[in-house]
């Protein structure tokens, strides 16, 4: 399960990827095709921090263990 903390990094890093890969159209568009291909480390680094953000996200256990004890009772069924 996605930590409200890493969903807000992913939504920026994924944010901040749009943006750059609009720069990047622009520049070839534009014919600046050095300033294109100086944009594409930048956008390989932030799709491997997006993909390493959900990679981290998905190996979070979803249910905190203070949540479900292992010694607490499955049932409120009185004892006796």
């Amino acid at each position: 399960m996605i930590t409200p903390r890493d969903a807000d990094h992913a939504v920026g890093v994924e944010l901040q990827l749009e943006e750059l890969v609009e720069q990047r159209e622009r520049a070839r568009v534009q014919g600046r095709v050095d300033d294109a291909e100086a944009i594409e480390p930048e956008i390989a680094d932030l799709q491997s921090e997006l993909a390493d953000t959900i990679e981290s996200a998905a190996q979070v256990d979803p249910v905190p263990p203070t949540m479900h004890p292992p010694d607490a009772p499955t049932s409120h069924a009185p004892d006796g």
